[in-house]
């Protein structure tokens, strides 16, 4: 009688979860059609089935099941679930072969367990198929009769049944209109064949009243019942369906299951910030993201945030994460989100101090499950901007010469020099002062590391009536346009340019003609190769300068580069 009454169990079971099993996919990609490979909506249907083929086991064996083997039962279930959802590539045959396999062994396990266990006279308790399954139609009435076959020896006495009330319309169609619905039947005798138990059975009677909003379909009543055997109490669980038709635009609850079977709860970012806002290679930061759950049904618990920034290097040997939590730890836990509700999540990191100039990737894994402990995992991407500190230096002005009159022109030289690790755009140089004018110098753009040259002309303006030098400003901008000014002197006297008088200058020459001085030719000839020797000089100077700051410039690069050597660059 036991194992007819546990096979009968079985086949409801197996009839109950069929019509889930048939899902048909109508948004599949026409590749998806020619591909065996199978869609994640697959993988989580195959997920979800395992996850209600668990469920309805222990609800029709979990009063038989001491904890222990329900945790063995979840266990066979939870590996048979991730097989399904880690595997990768994994086809569509592979899922329903191992959705029926581990179906299989979880059958087997609860088979073993009853097998093991002491009989009870739960094992006896049925629903008698005496009566038409009743139909309810929104707002009408409907008398429910769940007629309870003895299917054991001993007698059964003070049963009280119950049913399992709800106030959400999928699980109880019906208006509660009392505060409790118990019944009790006095005893029900125990029996020896089938006929004995129809005729000895025990039945009890509900008057109920149609919800309007009822979804049309067939719903699944549930019943606690309470009992005493030989002056024991014990406690059963039976199950009946009821055909429940609802308005015409009311839906089904068929589809409506559906669609909370596929209805997969997701969390999203909806943005992040930084503090400071800027972020600076070696620098430290604080990484605030904000997370969703865009879910309107499900809340998700046992949330798992696994952060990992891009790695970064010249090779395999030198590779690391860009970013590296203060904490020693990548992971956040939230227990919890609600159904629409958000949350942060906050981690302090620090930069790595060799980073370039430019956006680094950080990925965000999640895995999460949601009310029905389904698990699901998913992943999306940051992008932090990191900045370098721009740097520049510059050599000594060299000016020829220190001092000119007014007209008079000089010339300006020195050396720029790029030591920050980012490139320099639109590099230029420009004087400020109303004694001078023009020498303004464009450069462009400077790599690291590099040397540019300045090699202008000053014209004397007016006359000097500061401490004598000129403001020299050096102007760059970065990758984002933003300019920068980095401001030195140069030295450069003008002074007004003296006029003699040309009577006094006759006089003189008179004199010195009267006096038996120099004639005016030769003196003529002097000045011109006095003239001629300055130039020479000024010019054999210059050239020495330009080849020592080409020296220095040539040091100063190899300078860079033996420092970018010794650390690892």
């Amino acid at each position: 009688m036991k194992t007819w009454k546990r096979r009968m169990g079985i086949l409801l079971l197996c009839l109950l979860l069929a019509a889930p099993q048939m899902t048909v996919y109508a948004d599949r990609d026409e590749d998806d059609v020619y591909s065996d490979e199978a869609s994640d909506d697959e993988i989580a249907d195959a997920v979800n089935r395992l996850s209600a083929y668990y469920k309805n086991l222990k609800l029709v064996n979990g009063d038989e099941l001491d904890e222990e083997q329900l945790k063995n039962l979840e266990k066979i279930c939870n590996d048979g679930r991730n097989y399904i959802a880690g595997t990768d590539d994994i086809t569509r045959s592979q899922v329903d072969v191992h959705v029926s396999e581990t179906k299989a062994l979880m059958d087997a396990y609860v088979e073993k367990c009853l097998s093991l266990r002491p009989q009870s006279t739960i094992d006896y308790l049925a629903v008698g198929n005496l009566y038409d399954s009743p139909v309810a139609k929104y707002g009408e009435g409907v008398v429910l009769i769940l007629p309870i076959l003895n299917l054991g020896e001993e007698t059964l006495t003070n049963v009280i049944v119950t049913p399992v009330i709800s106030n959400t319309v999928k699980e109880w169609p019906f208006e509660i209109s009392r505060t409790g619905y118990a019944e009790e039947i006095a005893q029900i005798p125990g029996s020896h064949t089938m006929e004995e138990a129809y005729a000895n059975h025990g039945e009890v009677r509900y008057a109920l009243a149609t919800r309007q909003d009822v979804l049309t379909g067939y719903y699944k009543l549930d019943f606690d019942i309470v009992y005493e055997r030989e002056g024991k109490p014990e406690k059963a669980q039976l199950s009946t369906y009821i055909k429940v038709i609802g308005k015409e635009d009311s839906g089904s609850i068929d589809e409506e299951e559906e669609d909370d079977k596929r209805s997969t709860p997701r969390i999203i970012v909806t943005g992040f910030e930084t503090e400071p806002a800027e972020v600076y290679a070696g620098s430290t930061f604080m990484l605030t993201i904000h997370v969703k759950n865009t879910s309107a049904r499900t809340a998700v618990s046992n949330i798992e945030f696994d952060l990992k920034a891009a790695e970064e290097g010249e090779d395999d040997k030198t590779l690391y994460a860009s970013f590296l939590p203060t904490s020693g730890s990548n992971t956040i836990y939230v227990p919890s989100i609600p159904s629409g509700g958000e949350t942060k999540l906050q981690i302090e990191m620090t930069a790595k101090a060799d980073l370039v100039q430019k956006p680094y990737a950080i990925d965000m894994t999640m895995k999460y499950e949601d009310s029905e402990y389904n698990p699901y995992e998913n992943m999306t991407s940051l992008s932090v901007p990191v900045k370098q500190l721009s740097r520049v230096e510059y050599s000594t002005a060299e000016v020829l010469p220190e001092s000119v009159t007014v007209g008079g022109q000089a010339n300006v030289m020195f050396s720029i020099y790029n030591t920050g690790k980012t490139t320099l755009y639109n590099v230029k140089v420009r004087f400020e002062d109303d004694s001078v004018s023009g020498g303004d110098c464009y450069v462009g753009k400077m790599e690291s590391g590099a040397t540019g040259n300045v090699d202008t002309m000053l014209t004397g303006q007016a006359a000097t009536t500061g401490d004598g030098t000129i403001r020299t400003i050096i102007s760059y901008e970065n990758d984002a346009g933003e300019v920068t000014e980095v401001e030195t002197q140069i030295p450069l006297w003008v002074e007004e340019e003296i006029m003699e008088d040309p009577s006094y200058m006759q006089e003189e020459f008179m004199e010195e003609e009267e006096g038996g001085g120099f004639p005016v030719i030769p003196a003529v000839i002097l000045a011109a190769v006095f003239a001629a020797a300055l130039v020479i000089v000024l010019v054999i100077r210059q050239r020495k300068k330009r080849k020592a700051q080409k020296e220095l410039a040539e040091d100063l690069e190899d300078l860079l580069q033996d420092e970018k050597q010794d650390k690892g660059e």
